[in-house]
């Protein structure tokens, strides 16, 4: 019985890529076509068909050309795709984090230049230069005590609201960092909103007393703390604590 052949056209039909990217996936000898003889014309099987579906699987969760074609595999055969998955998803999920802090340079700068107009945002500017985009990934060696992992687990905390919760400080902090080297003075609108927006963080960060109690004990681990945001924070601590204190003083929560 004949194997099922497929044109180019066919093949791109059932897939769903384009011809053009069928014939570019041959030229490249990911995903070469087979030659008839006498008619010369290109044509596909079925094991052709499910390597490109493969191929465009890999290519959708963003892996490069020149990787794919050392990933491709049997395709009855999984036996490593969960760990090609895995290694891809921490690539992205690296490239997010990069993107993340991107976000967050592009907003400090922003604020920097809206609050003070007037001032050099060259001092901020040289920092953030300076700054590692991945240092989010360097809290994978931190080691928490087993009172910490037990009130985490115990909640069934989502990683996700831990790194968003991370981003939001990383974020302040910067902020912090940019007032304080350009004028060093909180009294005043810039320091207002520092202060509301800690406010607002902390109160925001949880519902939850132990979980806060637990964000706020991050400190003891200071020491083990990536090297960049330990000096942010160290950097800021006395700043942001001073705006806040300045924020509830005019809001008329706490007295002089």
């Amino acid at each position: 019985m004949n194997k099922k052949r497929y044109t180019v056209g066919e093949l791109a039909k059932l897939s769903g890529a384009t011809i053009r990217t069928i014939q570019y996936y041959d030229r490249i000898n990911l995903l070469v076509a087979q030659r008839d003889k006498n008619k010369k014309l290109r044509y596909y099987n079925k094991n052709d068909l499910m390597r490109l579906q493969q191929i465009l699987f890999y290519k959708r969760i963003g892996m490069p050309l020149k990787e794919i074609k050392n990933h491709l595999t049997n395709f009855n055969d999984f036996s490593d795709m969960k760990k090609i998955l895995n290694k891809q998803a921490d690539i992205l999920f690296q490239q997010e984090m990069e993107i993340k802090m991107n976000l967050i340079i592009i907003k400090v700068v922003e604020n920097s230049i809206e609050l003070n107009p007037d001032k050099d945002i060259e001092p901020i500017i040289k920092l953030i230069c300076g700054l590692n985009k991945q240092t989010v990934l360097d809290y994978a060696n931190v080691e928490y005590d087993e009172q910490t992992k037990k009130v985490f687990q115990s909640r069934d905390i989502d990683y996700r609201e831990i790194i968003d919760f991370y981003w939001q400080w990383k974020q302040l902090i910067l902020e912090a960092a940019a007032l304080k080297l350009n004028s060093n003075q909180y009294e005043n609108e810039a320091g207002y909103q520092l202060g509301e927006k800690w406010d607002r963080f902390t109160k925001n960060a949880t519902d939850d007393p132990e979980i806060l109690a637990e964000y706020e004990r991050g400190s003891d681990l200071s020491d083990q703390w990536p090297e960049e945001d330990l000096f942010l924070y160290n950097f800021s601590k006395a700043f942001i604590e001073a705006a806040h204190r300045y924020y509830l003083e005019r809001k008329g929560e706490i007295n002089d």
